[in-house]
């Protein structure tokens, strides 16, 4: 009993230092703590779009996600391997997020790893072209068409790959 207590008291030390540091994480990327979530819904789900640059977009859209891809770099040691933790943090949210949407639909499709993989790869390819382009004199509405593409375009051939595998399993 008291070996469960201790163990309760660990996990919930280890989540609230976890939360800790996501809340300091996002306060020093400009998510401070607002009175309502319009504030969140805004830069989150509106402002995201405008963002000069894809890995803008996904900080923008989904500071989480690279909170998430920073711990992947220090739980894995990949401190020096920025590219491959990257990758590993969308690829495992594109599988969490598979795995969530196949509960809910009761299909066992597999669209949303490649998704996210690309979504990972074009992250990466725009960080470093920020450091050739100063995509911030782009014109919103550029930003715009890019982000929204790169977004279909991810969609596109991941669900192009889930047919792929699908034919080949099954012919």
């Amino acid at each position: 009993m008291k070996s469960n207590l201790l163990r309760f008291q660990a996990f919930k030390e280890s989540y609230d230092n976890y939360v800790s540091n996501y809340k300091q994480f996002l306060k020093l990327r400009g998510f401070g703590a607002h009175v309502n979530d319009w504030y969140f819904v805004k830069r989150g789900f509106l402002a995201c779009w405008l963002q000069p640059g894809f890995h803008r977009f996904w900080q923008t859209w989904n500071p989480g996600i690279a909170y998430f891809a920073y711990k992947v770099y220090l739980i894995c040691g990949f401190k020096n391997r920025q590219k491959t933790a990257t990758i590993a943090a969308f690829l495992v949210n594109g599988l969490v997020h598979n795995l969530v949407l196949s509960l809910i639909l009761w299909r066992w499709d597999f669209p949303l790893p490649f998704t996210f993989t690309l979504f990972g790869i074009f992250t990466i390819v725009f960080r470093w072209m920020n450091g050739f382009i100063n995509m911030s004199r782009w014109p919103r509405l550029i930003h715009l068409i890019i982000n929204v593409s790169l977004v279909i375009f991810s969609f596109d051939i991941g669900f192009r790959m889930n047919d792929l595998l699908q034919s080949i399993a099954f012919s």
